[in-house]
C-alpha cells in the first residue's frame, strides 16, 4: 500500500510503502516538529495519506519530493 505526505488536497512526495518512510522524508525536509513530551508531529496542514498510484508514475528514489 503506497502511502504519501500531502499539504491539504497536494501530493508533494513520491509514493513510498510505508508510513514510516513517509514520515522519515518529512524529517528529513525539517517539516517534523518535537512536542515538549517528545512525541513527533508534522507541521500544520500536513498529512500522511495512503495514495493508489497509477501505473504510469514515475517514482526517482533518489528524491523523496516531486515537483511540479
Amino acid at each position: 500500500m503506497p502511502y504519501a505526505l500531502f499539504e491539504e488536497n497536494e501530493r508533494l512526495t513520491r509514493s513510498f510503502a510505508t508510513e514510516q518512510e513517509v514520515w522519515a522524508a518529512a524529517e528529513r525536509a525539517g517539516l517534523v516538529e518535537t512536542r515538549t513530551d517528545g512525541e513527533k508531529v508534522l507541521e500544520d496542514n500536513f498529512k500522511v495519506k495512503f495514495y493508489e498510484s497509477g501505473p504510469d508514475e514515475v517514482n526517482d528514489p533518489g528524491s523523496d519530493f516531486i515537483f511540479s
